[in-house]
């Protein structure tokens, strides 16, 4: 792999601030079943409209989420399976490291 110039490390740490917030991998969880419209994903997590509005935008701006306006609403979903495979990738690890630790403990 090349190493990277500065601005494409600040893309890279972009996306992964993307990330970095619960709610936002809750929504993408939440889409991870399919597209769903910003009252769908408020009622399932059971957050403001706001917050959830907001949340969007920030995974839509990361190149995440793709927006498709139906009449007044609009739904989301996934933009760029990437981020599913990035993230199944984390919890793959975190699974592997937390059944070593239940393995090294035990008797």
């Amino acid at each position: 792999m090349a190493k990277q110039n500065r601005a494409a490390l600040e893309k890279i740490a972009a996306s992964f601030r993307a990330l970095s917030e619960p709610t936002r991998l809750a929504i993408l969880q939440e889409l991870k079943r399919g597209p769903m419209t910003v009252n769908e994903i408020v009622e399932a997590l059971g957050l403001s409209q706001a917050n959830v509005s907001k949340q969007l935008s920030v995974l839509r701006e990361a190149g995440f989420l793709k927006r498709e306006q139906q009449g007044t609403s609009a739904r989301y979903s996934i933009g760029d399976p990437m981020v599913m495979k990035l993230c199944n990738l984390v919890c793959d690890g975190l699974n592997k490291r937390a059944l070593a630790a239940v393995e090294m403990y035990t008797i």
